[in-house]
């Protein structure tokens, strides 16, 4: 275990973005982020009606879970928001890739039955999000260091 610092003190203001982002804040990650938190209450409050939406009715024995994985979801949105108000564009190229292969294992599941034709619109909203995110990323240069 190590000593605490006793000279240490939090910082007063919110720290600097990790990579500037000139133009503003990175919509594309926000939105995201905003979608994701809004599903993720919306499973996790009232899941019957965010299910009947996709056309996938559950079992009352599974609503535990739905609700969990609604508290799931919420927890990965935090990384959009934090990732949107850092600037941290590693985390928004590695989102990219994640939500272009979501369209990929949707549109796979969707071949293969295990889910309602209903979700190839979440697969196809993570990719537009993703061509979003790479147009943000790419219209957004790098702050030059010095």
């Amino acid at each position: 275990m190590t000593d605490s610092d006793p000279e240490w003190r939090a910082p007063v203001e919110a720290p600097t973005p990790v990579t500037p982002v000139p133009f503003g804040k990175p919509w594309s990650i926000w939105a995201w982020g905003a979608l994701l938190s809004t599903a993720g209450l919306a499973l996790a409050i009232s899941p019957d009606a965010a299910l009947h939406l996709l056309k996938s009715p559950v079992e009352p024995t599974s609503l535990p879970w739905v609700r969990f994985c609604g508290l799931l979801l919420l927890a990965y949105a935090m990384g959009y928001h934090v990732a949107g108000w850092t600037g941290q564009r590693t985390y928004m190229r590695a989102s990219v890739v994640l939500r272009v292969l979501s369209l990929v294992v949707i549109g796979a599941f969707v071949l293969l039955d295990w889910l309602p034709k209903a979700w190839l619109a979440v697969g196809l909203a993570d990719f537009a999000g993703a061509v979003w995110t790479t147009l943000e990323l790419r219209w957004r240069p790098k702050p030059k260091t010095a």
